[in-house]
């Protein structure tokens, strides 16, 4: 199964932090204000961005038990690990999402949540999460990229580019399965519609001012277009010379899910 960098991971947080979508706190913090504590599985915990998002939030006291199929990233979290006044209990498990599924037990949480990896997803696992959350009170997954981005100024092949990487999107992330990419929003609203009610809202980055993140992206991009064995040197240029010199802007479109058992 595919695992993130970790220092992608660290310099994406900010930008992560800031474009969540508030709505879905004010519901969940809605949803729970007349309980004393509650019980959070966080999936994919990387190393650590939704467990720092979430627990200064979350109003409730909360036990959290963070998985992740990378020990690199679970020891990571685990040595700059700050506990926060409203955690109780904190608990690590190495878990492969998608071959353990059926053995993880979801019943004993109020909270599933993971955080801008459902893109990588086959589609099968949406059915098989949903099947074992039917009761769940609530889930929300962040982040998660809709199928389009964008770079000012523009150039002549940005479109190719973006069909290039929203087909990689859907390909094989290490999975054995092709990923569903940016279709994963509507596949979880769908299939959770039918137990819960359901929001989506939008959590947009809006990049500016930041070198390393846009240069990692652009990376991201030239592997895609040497995986087409394609060459656009011309707009790789044109992309590194703009943030060089702080005259970059770039947007990406992601969605938060967040389904609430009524």
């Amino acid at each position: 199964m595919h695992k993130f960098d970790n220092n992608w991971l660290s310099l994406r947080e900010k930008i992560d932090i800031s474009s969540r979508n508030q709505k879905a706190i004010d519901k969940i913090n809605n949803y729970f204000k007349k309980y004393k504590s509650i019980n959070i599985m966080d999936l994919g915990c990387g190393t650590g961005s939704n467990y720092r998002y979430l627990t200064k939030r979350i109003k409730s006291k909360q036990n959290w038990l963070m998985t992740d199929i990378s020990l690199e990233s679970i020891n990571h979290f685990k040595k700059n690990l700050k506990v926060k006044a409203a955690t109780n209990i904190i608990s690590f498990k190495k878990i492969n999402v998608i071959d353990d599924i059926e053995k993880i037990n979801f019943n004993n949480f109020d909270i599933v949540t993971g955080s801008a990896f459902l893109d990588i997803m086959p589609r099968k696992w949406f059915k098989d999460f949903c099947k074992l959350n039917t009761n769940t009170k609530i889930i929300y997954f962040s982040i998660n990229y809709d199928g389009f981005f964008k770079f000012t100024p523009k150039h002549k092949d940005d479109e190719l580019v973006l069909k290039l990487f929203n087909k990689d999107q859907k390909s094989d992330k290490g999975i054995g399965l092709r990923a569903v990419g940016q279709d994963c929003t509507n596949i979880i609203n769908t299939v959770f519609s039918k137990t819960h009610k359901t929001y989506v809202f939008n959590s947009d980055w809006m990049v500016e001012n930041n070198k390393a993140f846009q240069e990692i992206f652009i990376n991201f991009c030239e592997n895609v277009i040497l995986k087409n064995k394609l060459v656009l040197s011309d707009w790789i240029k044109f992309r590194r010379d703009h943030i060089a010199t702080n005259k970059s802007k770039m947007l990406l479109r992601n969605k938060d899910f967040l389904a609430l058992k009524i």
